[in-house]
């Protein structure tokens, strides 16, 4: 027997787009969810950044007189170690590194150097008369560590800076003359200044490396 369906074919294209809308709502519905969820993410997170950054900004804002310390003390070495390159290129074969190595050490805690200017001066003897003192130069061969420098001329030292008292800068001077690096220690100048408000005393010293001797 033939089926006979009473169905209208209207009806049945009408329910088949009834699905096809509900597939096509809970399909955007998903995807309107998924969005909604994406963008609380990615709020959440945005916040977090944020908050992070302004931790970050505070923590910079609080050390800034520290970094601006630090660049500073950057600078100064970098100078200090340009010039001693320059110097360690001469034929003098002179230790560079030990003499500043050997100022770090003898600088009290109270004393901060601003300066420090290490260069060849022309050594300049006059004529000496019978039985009187002259100076020399030693010499060493050019593959000692420690060789002298040219015949005429000597390495001249002058550090400058501030320190908490006048006492800390006697204890710098004291500690330069006990040195064996160093000889003829002379002050330049003390006087007192201030410092955010902080009375310190600005000084200069200027000595001489003792790779001379002086002949009795």
């Amino acid at each position: 027997m033939k089926e006979i369906d009473f169905i209208p074919q209207w009806y049945k294209d009408r329910q088949k787009k009834q699905v096809g809308y509900h597939t096509q709502y809970v399909v955007i519905i998903v995807i309107f969810a998924a969005i909604v969820l994406w963008s609380f993410g990615t709020c959440i997170s945005v916040s977090k950044a944020k908050a992070q950054i302004k931790r970050i900004e505070a923590s910079l804002a609080e050390n800034a007189e520290l970094a601006d310390e630090c660049n500073k003390l950057t600078t100064v070495l970098s100078r200090l170690r340009n010039k001693a390159q320059i110097l360690d290129k001469l034929d003098h074969k002179t230790s560079i590194a030990n003499v500043i190595a050997e100022i770090s050490f003898l600088v009290p805690d109270n004393v901060i150097l601003s300066k420090i200017n290490i260069g060849l001066e022309r050594f300049e003897t006059p004529a000496p008369p019978a039985n009187t003192s002259n100076v020399r130069l030693l010499r060493r061969g050019a593959d000692a560590a420690d060789a002298m420098p040219p015949q005429d001329s000597r390495f001249k030292v002058v550090l400058a800076g501030i320190a908490a008292g006048v006492e800390d800068v006697a204890a710098l001077i004291s500690a330069l003359e006990s040195s064996s690096y160093f000889c003829q220690v002379v002050p330049g100048f003390s006087r007192s200044s201030k410092v955010k408000d902080v009375t310190v005393t600005e000084f200069e010293i200027s000595c001489y490396l003792a790779n001379y001797v002086q002949d009795k």
